[in-house]
């Protein structure tokens, strides 16, 4: 359970930096809005808005999975009994691990393709190969928190 507890605090925590991001892509939209009426831009604003973005909903992924924030396919569930909801939960909680550690896999190679290529945003000319490892962290740790669902059905990873 030590293992869980310490991977909860880290989803807390990237779930922080989630939210710091969605703030920064609107500070530093409006910020670049208004200095557009003086003629003075933020070089890179695009770029920065997209890392952002990208921070945001790859870091908030493994805590409204943790949380159970998401959206159940109700319908399903109140067709069946009880066993039923757990013979559906089981198969999505599986086909979700399946589809994320593919994912894990292949997003890795990809940051491992852009590092050893040298790929840097356009206005900006920062590396991007950083985007593609944050992006398979956190569906590693959505894998943990499958897994976690798997063993103890019914039970949230962390309490909202």
């Amino acid at each position: 359970m030590k293992f869980f507890s310490w991977t909860s605090r880290l989803i807390i925590v990237l779930a922080y930096i989630a939210g710091a991001s969605v703030l920064l892509m609107m500070s530093i939209t409006v910020l670049d809005v208004l200095l557009r009426i003086f003629n003075i831009g933020i070089t890179g604003a695009y770029d920065l808005v997209r890392a952002c973005g990208v921070l945001s909903v790859a870091c908030a992924l493994p805590y409204v999975t943790a949380s159970k924030g998401h959206i159940a396919i109700e319908f399903f569930y109140h067709k069946c009994g009880r066993k039923g909801r757990f013979i559906l939960d089981f198969i999505f909680r599986v086909t979700a691990l399946v589809i994320f550690g593919i994912l894990t896999i292949h997003t890795f190679r990809h940051g491992m393709t852009l590092l050893k290529s040298g790929e840097v945003f356009p206005n900006l000319g920062m590396p991007v190969f950083w985007i593609p490892f944050v992006i398979s962290f956190n569906c590693f740790l959505m894998m943990i928190v499958f897994v976690f669902h798997l063993l103890h059905p019914g039970k949230e990873y962390i309490k909202p």
